[in-house]
């Protein structure tokens, strides 16, 4: 790093204080430009003589070696003058920001013993009230007139004091570091000679002087540097930092990593030309924040400075070379080497080194070592302690914990007063925040650890500030909870209310019409289910002609005629289009037509001349009830014998969800809704036309005054002619993923493509929820309203997408639009960017992803495709963290709040994160319900004590139980506790099926009578025959949970719980008896064939013996998978294998049995229970320890299950007998012996395929990796 020596940088060898460097910098350019700040500047003549100046006149109040002299100035001339001078005095300048609380001022003037201040005549009031009684104010403008006093010599010595910062302190009261002077000179001469600092270097003032960063800003003049003088608070306004960039010519900059991404944000970092160093210091910088300063600014050199204040200012600092960004161990840049004259060392609790990759804390010596705390002997001697290295030196604890690269940087790992226990595990909270920094939504993170006062259990949360320019959300700015963690299902719940019904007291008393045609056709089934807003596309490839295809009109035979013809049966069958269409496998009711967010707050009004025998009025159709209701008499705009259709939004309905362009989706359905009408009048020789837009129809229609009139369509016959589109089509080929067509924008123009270039709508322009949608879509299009009447512009732009959605193997997905009221979504923003460009106008704009999608995806009647946007960012980043997370270091949740917390100089202020409402808010369960039956009273006690609740009056009817830290083990206790207590014979798959304490209550009212199958649930929903999946060792289902939510066949899904997992029941002796008691279950659920079996560990055997015992029976298996059949290989220490045999004294029965309850292999309360264990009781006793949520005979009793079930296997011969006609996947994990099948053939019609898994046995099934499991299984499923 270094690129200029003492000389050339005018740098004297001999001075070792900081007055000298000054005065020799004046001597050789006394006329160069020294500061400046705003329209003035002082030279290096002007600032010598000034300072020099003050400095006498403070001699002469006393000032002088270690004397404290206190500096309460704004950024100025005077902040520069005021410094300068108290040094030239030979005393050390205490810096006081006017921007702390007075309070804190006070404190640091009082304990310093600070007898003189150097303020501005503007300030001098405000810190006189401050200061104690009797301490002298002055400022720079108080000195005597130039020449009247001689200049003194400096009376600094090189161990005299230069500055003391106040830091905070760990008692909660700051102590102030005390700093010499030959330190900062080193810390001067490595910058200068490092070529950061000297003649040629601009550098700007702009961080608070309180920090001890600062100073380096302060004091480059002493390097020959001229320095800018910031604003007041220019730290805090990203905009300012780069305008005084501009203005002042800086070609050097230091920021804490936050202020980097805000200046990232602005869009306008890359027009600071004239910088040349970028430093980062603060904070960790992560490997994605460098990466993305490097892309905007390329010619700069980005350099990574670590320092406490005690080591003054920088102690290590590393140049970002590009090429190593490339992620590795690591999410965040080294912090480096020692500066020099520094020495580092990283040691363990006894201060020995340790090895290269281990961690320790970080110590630090060397000339820049700061003397001490001021008046703190004890924390001084605590922290600054004897070298074991070398005899005489000191060095500094540094609280950081650090290991060494293998290239000999510093890798900053996190804080040794911040590492929590977790499970057993230790994590540092810095790391996890740092790798969520590494998403690229997230703008900063932070970890904390929680406690729930009503259970005990601790838990690590994740606060995350998402970026804007990479995560947009809905009603950006003035957004809803809702649209950062879908947790609240505020959404869900609005749309189960069906909000925008008009209510029943509204329309009491009226007229209703009973519709013909309530029971909806096949056909109007088959098309409003095909008819989905579509975020997979699994149809295979797009070409060039399909798109041509696409976007060309239709056009099609008709038979005009008039609408005084139609009938009340067509009339009823063309509303029941509009109505909802429902299904077994939905929560959601279906509609032929989208409707933004699924609240359906827009209402149809049919206003009738006299066609289809309605009387003369105005009706409100209602969609649910399939009726007319009479709500008004003729508007006037109706014709005899004619119909019209006025469209109004209910405003309450959208509200909850929607906050800003509120009218405008509410027209975007409304054409969605003049789409589905433009498709079925034609066959009754009608279509649909605009008429107009008349405001004063509101008031027939009797709604109220806040809701939104949105137009007057009339019914006419239909011309034959292809509907008066005045929407402009632009189309845009995701880079090779359209055939025949290269990558880039499109405007559809006659029948042709022209291209526009090569400028994207990118995915960091759609909804983050919807960036997923991104990358799987071919293509997107953007359609642009020209419609000649305004009104109409958002209404043709939503029957523009519902006719392309209506094409039959395509798919889309809404994703982005303008705004009539200043809050366009950034694809429209982008949009008009790339049209700008061309030279084309915008206007209001509605753009759309799309792709192929299959005969499958068009024919389910399930919520596969609806369920992607069951989660929220706030979800989506900890599924995304969950696969490179070991699970110790996973937050149990992660919070997305709007900003998070900081302190002064730009860093977390995880102490005010901690108090926030909303970690508050997630430490809570929800509002308390009293138990109010006999039994919800009895069993909040159980429930209460299962899940360490404080006081069990406190439990509510609403607690959920895994909400509230209950997992399977804690179930098992709590499921076998209510039986004994309560005499009954409740399974535990019970306690998954009803998680409340309401439900469960019910459950113990009706367990007599209410058998329960031990084929769990995982998951409902699906259109084809179900999955049965058996677990592994132990026979409890629980485990397959992810596995069963994430796989999304569209199949229902079942776990297999083994018999002898209830109380009362015993295990069999045989896999044979196994299967075929669980086959007897299955033929519950699916009578006959075909079957689909799967199994996982020792579940394999089960399923494997299951599916040939059906195939005797004569029934089909359409495939089984075989999922970590083998077991998980332990080895001796010498490297042998164990036995198999299921004994107290073989290590690795112990170890397998161990891992039933604990879900690991590994780690110390394993090491723990082998020490602990020599028989059944022991082992008992060992878990009993570990799990205190596990009762004694739970325990025993699983453990018996297990030795039960451990040593079965098939003996040669009855391997040979059997014969598999199934197809048979086999999904291997890494480190897995091998399987019952390995050492055999003959045992399947076909050889199996076998997959092999990069995850280990356990961790296929974890959140870490069940992706990798779930997309290798949908391969094999064929899906």
């Amino acid at each position: 790093m270094k690129t200029a020596s003492a000389l050339t940088s005018g740098i004297p060898l001999t001075g070792s204080n900081l007055p000298d460097l000054l005065s020799h910098q004046a001597a050789l350019r006394p006329d160069a430009t020294a500061v400046d700040h705003r329209d003035t500047r002082l030279s290096y003549g002007e600032l010598h003589r000034r300072s020099r100046d003050l400095g006498e006149r403070l001699a002469r109040l006393g000032i002088g070696p270690d004397t404290r002299v206190g500096l309460f100035t704004e950024p100025s001339l005077d902040l520069m003058v005021g410094a300068w001078g108290i040094l030239a005095a030979g005393a050390a300048y205490l810096p006081l920001s006017p921007d702390y609380p007075e309070d804190r001022l006070r404190y640091m003037l009082e304990d310093s013993g600070t007898s003189v201040v150097v303020t501005q005549p503007h300030l001098r009031d405000r810190v006189t009230a401050l200061a104690p009684r009797g301490t002298t104010v002055l400022t720079p403008q108080d000195a005597p007139p130039e020449g009247e006093l001689a200049p003194a010599a400096s009376a600094s010595a090189p161990d005299h004091l230069a500055y003391v910062i106040y830091t905070s302190g760990s008692t909660g009261r700051p102590k102030g570091v005390m700093i010499e002077n030959r330190a900062v000179v080193n810390q001067l001469r490595w910058l200068a000679d490092c070529g950061h600092l000297g003649p040629q270097v601009t550098v700007l003032q702009k961080t608070p002087m309180s920090f001890d960063a600062a100073q380096w800003e302060i004091l480059a003049p002493a390097v020959g540097a001229r320095v800018v003088m910031g604003a007041p608070g220019i730290h805090r306004d990203p905009e300012a930092v780069l305008a005084a960039v501009r203005a002042g010519g800086v070609t050097t900059l230091q920021c804490v990593p936050t202020l980097l991404q805000a200046l990232l944000d602005t869009e306008e970092f890359a027009s600071c030309t004239s910088l040349e160093r970028v430093f980062s210091g603060g904070e960790a910088l992560t490997h994605r924040l460098a990466r993305d300063v490097l892309a905007e600014l390329p010619g700069v050199s980005l350099i990574n400075l670590y320092g406490p204040t005690e080591t003054t200012i920088n102690a290590t600092a590393h140049q970002v070379d590009p090429d190593d960004l490339g992620g590795g161990a690591s999410a965040t840049v080294p912090i480096g080497v020692p500066v020099d004259g520094l020495s580092a060392y990283v040691l363990d609790e006894n201060r020995a080194p340790v090895d290269i990759g281990e961690s320790g804390e970080l110590h630090l010596g060397g000339i820049q070592l700061a003397r001490g705390y001021l008046g703190r002997p004890e924390q001084t001697a605590e922290r600054f302690v004897d070298s074991p290295f070398a005899a005489g030196e000191r060095l500094y604890r540094t609280g950081d914990v650090c290991l060494w690269n293998p290239d000999g940087t510093l890798q900053f790992v996190g804080r040794t007063d911040n590492q929590v226990k977790l499970r057993g595990y230790r994590v540092e909270l810095e790391e996890v925040a740092a790798r969520i920094e590494e998403h690229t939504w997230v703008r900063r993170a932070a970890t904390l650890v929680t406690d729930d006062a009503r259970t005990g259990h601790q838990a690590l949360v994740a606060c995350v500030e998402l970026n804007p320019r990479t995560a947009a959300v809905m009603d950006q700015g003035a957004h809803g909870a809702h649209h950062q963690s879908k947790a609240s299902k505020l959404q869900v719940k609005a749309q189960l209310s069906n909000p925008g019904l008009r209510e029943p007291a509204e329309l009491a008393g009226r007229p209703v019409i009973a519709l013909p045609g309530r029971e909806a056709t096949p056909e109007q089934r088959r098309t409003a289910f095909a008819r989905k807003t579509y975020r997979f596309y699994e149809g295979g490839p797009v070409t060039h002609a399909d798109l041509l295809d696409l976007l060309a009109p239709r056009r099609a035979p008709r038979h005009p005629r008039p609408p005084a013809d139609l009938s009340m049966d067509q009339l009823g069958s063309v509303l029941r289009w509009l109505g909802p269409f429902r299904s077994e496998e939905r929560l959601l009711p279906k509609y032929s037509y989208a409707s933004p967010g699924a609240l359906y707050a827009t209402q149809l009004h049919v206003e009738s001349g006299g066609a289809a025998g309605l009387a003369p009025g105005v009706y409100y159709h209602h969609p649910a009830d399939h009726t007319l209701v009479r709500v008004g008499d003729p508007s006037g705009h109706c014709p005899d014998g004619g119909l019209v259709l006025h469209f109004l939004g209910k405003r309450r309905a959208i509200e909850p969800v929607y906050r800003t362009n509120i009218q405008e989706v509410l027209e975007f359905e409304t054409g969605h809704m003049l789409g589905v009408l433009e498709e079925v009048l034609p066959e009754h020789g009608l279509t649909v036309r605009p008429l107009g837009h008349f405001p004063a129809v509101r008031d027939t229609l009797d709604v109220a005054d806040e809701d939104h009139y949105l137009g007057t369509f009339a019914i006419t016959p239909d011309d034959g002619e292809p509907r008066r589109d005045s929407t402009e089509l632009f189309v845009q080929a995701h880079p090779g993923r359209v055939e025949g067509l290269p990558g880039g924008q499109y405007r559809y123009r006659e029948g042709r493509l022209e291209p526009l270039g090569e400028e994207l709508i990118e995915p960091r322009h759609v909804i983050a929820i919807n960036q997923g949608v991104y990358d799987r879509a071919s293509f997107g299009i953007s359609a642009v309203a020209r419609p000649a009447e305004p009104w109409l512009e958002y209404i043709e732009l939503g029957t523009r997408l519902h006719h392309l959605q209506r094409t039959p193997g395509f798919g889309f997905m809404s994703s982005g639009y303008s705004s009539k009221t200043g809050h366009p979504l950034p694809a429209a923003r982008r949009l008009d960017d790339i049209l700008g460009a061309a030279g084309i106008a915008g206007g209001a704009s509605y753009f759309f992803l799309g792709g192929r999608v299959s005969a499958e995806q068009v024919a389910s009647e399930g919520m596969r495709e609806d369920a992607v946007h069951t989660k929220g960012p706030a979800e989506m980043i900890r599924d995304e963290l969950a696969r490179s997370l070991p699970d110790f270091m996973l937050p149990s949740r992660v919070l997305v709040l709007d900003a998070l917390p900081l302190t002064a100089n730009g860093k977390i202020d995880t102490k005010a994160l901690a108090t926030s409402p909303e970690v508050t808010a997630a430490r809570t369960t929800g509002p308390y319900v009293a138990p109010a039956t006999p039994t919800e009273r009895r069993l909040a006690v159980t429930w209460g004590t299962a899940l360490k609740y404080p006081d069990p009056a406190d439990v509510s009817t609403e607690d959920n139980f895994f909400a509230g830290g209950g997992n399977s083990l804690i179930a098992v206790a709590l499921v076998n506790r209510i039986n004994r207590e309560y005499g009954t014979k409740l399974p535990l798959q019970a306690l998954f099926e009803a998680p409340t304490l309401r439900e469960l209550a019910a459950r113990v009212d009706e367990a007599p009578t209410t058998p329960v199958s031990r084929l769990i649930p995982l998951a409902r929903e699906g259109g084809f025959t179900p999955v049965f999946c058996w677990p592994g060792l132990g026979g409890y289902p629980m485990n397959l949970r992810l596995l069963g939510g994430q796989v999304a066949l569209d199949r229902p899904f079942f776990g297999v719980q083994a018999h002898g997992i209830n109380a009362g029941e015993t295990p069999y002796a045989t896999i044979r008896e196994m299967a075929s008691a669980d086959l007897r279950e299955l033929r519950r659920v699916q009578p006959s064939g075909p079957y689909t079996l799967w199994g996982y560990s020792f579940g394999a055997r089960v399923a494997f013996e299951a599916a040939w015992q059906l195939e005797r029976a004569g029934e089909k298996v359409e495939r089984l998978l075989l999922i970590c059949p083998g077991n998980p290989e332990i080895r001796r220490a010498d490297g042998q294998t164990w036995g198999r045999d299921a004994s107290y004294t073989n290590p690795a029965y112990v170890t397998i049995l161990f891992s039933v309850f604990a879900g690991t292999i590994e780690g110390p309360a394993l090491d723990a229970c082998l020490a602990a264990t020599r028989d059944e009781e022991s082992f008992v006793s060992s878990i009993g320890e570990l799990l205190p949520a596990l009762d004694t005979e739970t325990i025993r009793r699983i453990t018996r299950i297990v030795a039960t079930t451990y040593e079965f296997d098939y003996t040669f011969r009855e391997l040979a007998e059997r014969r598999v006609e199934a197809p048979i996947t086999v999904f291997k994990a890494r480190g897995d012996d091998y399987s019952f099948l390995e050492n055999a053939s003959g045992y399947s019609a076909k050889p199996p395929v076998v997959v092999e898994l990069e995850g280990d046995h356990y961790g296929v099934l974890k959140e870490r990796g069940v992706a990798e499991l779930v997309a290798a299984v949908r391969e094999a499923m064929g899906s």
